[in-house]
Parts: structure tokens; sequence; C-alpha cells
């Protein structure tokens, strides 16, 4: 047999599951209105990883890229989007993590990857014009079997 609930626990279990319902909903909501990161694909042979990215398309979004982060998941990283055929480089200005930088030509091919080092501001320039770059963590083309090359897929509907 049960006890009898304590005096005022009907009224507050009548207050608190609304409020439990509403805080539901509105995570619900928030997990609803949450956008989604694009997913990039590199494959080269039998090689095939994807990377999920954030976008950096406009010139301020480009030229802060991952500076003043401190970490990046493993499988995640940065597309810089360019509206022409660029030959500029990078550097590392004001960035902690330690990168893989894949220049990748129009036609989607990874023309050059450069290795960047933690506030280095030495001009990292690929050796061919790019049209797209890719910045993950240092050394993960090499874990996942990919280089000079690979064949890149970008998701549908990019800027």
């Amino acid at each position: 047999m049960n006890p009898p609930p304590a005096p005022g626990a009907e009224r507050l279990r009548s207050i608190a599951l609304p409020f439990v319902f509403v805080l539901f909903i509105v995570a619900c909501a928030r997990d609803a209105e949450a956008p989604s990161r694009p997913v990039v694909v590199i494959e080269q042979g039998s090689a095939r990883a994807a990377v999920t990215v954030e976008l950096a398309v406009t010139p301020q979004q480009r030229a802060q890229g991952l500076m003043y982060r401190r970490a990046l998941d493993p499988d995640a990283g940065m597309l810089f989007i360019f509206q022409a055929d660029s030959r500029s480089g990078f550097w590392m200005r004001n960035t902690y993590i330690p990168l893989d930088i894949a220049y990748i030509s129009a036609d989607l091919t990874v023309v050059d990857i450069r290795q960047g080092t933690p506030l280095d501001e030495t001009i990292l320039t690929p050796s061919a014009p790019y049209r797209y770059v890719l910045e993950v963590n240092r050394g993960w083309f090499a874990a996942h079997g990919l280089g000079v090359g690979a064949r890149v897929t970008l998701p549908p509907g990019l800027p």
C-alpha cells in the first residue's frame, strides 16, 4: 500500500506538470528551427569521407574563418566559397587549431592541401587556382586516405 501524498503535493504536481510540458515543447521547437549543417563528401579511389561544414560565404565570414576557436570536432570543418577562381593564400593569424587547408577547383577537384600551423602568419598559397577551400583538423585528409586529386561533392543549394 502506498502512503498518502504529502500535503500540497497534488497542488505542486498540478503546477509542475504543465510547466514541464511547455519546456518540452520549447526544446523540440528550438531543435526543429536549428539549421542543419551541410555535409561535404570527398572521394578518392576506394577512400570516402564526409565532413560537416560551416559556410564562409561573405567577405567578412571568410576573413573570420576559424579564428579564435580552440577546438574543432573530428569530422567538422569550414567551407569557404568564392564567386570566382582565386590564387590568394590563407594564413593562420589568430587561429589556434592546426589545420589541413584543402584548395578545391571549380570542377570540384582538390588541387592542393597545405598544413596550417597555429598562429603562423605565413601565407599558404596554393599551386593552382581554386574556387573553394575546406579547412579541417590537421591530418584529416591523411587519416581518411585522401589527398590531391580527390573529388568533392558539395551539398545542393549552396550559394
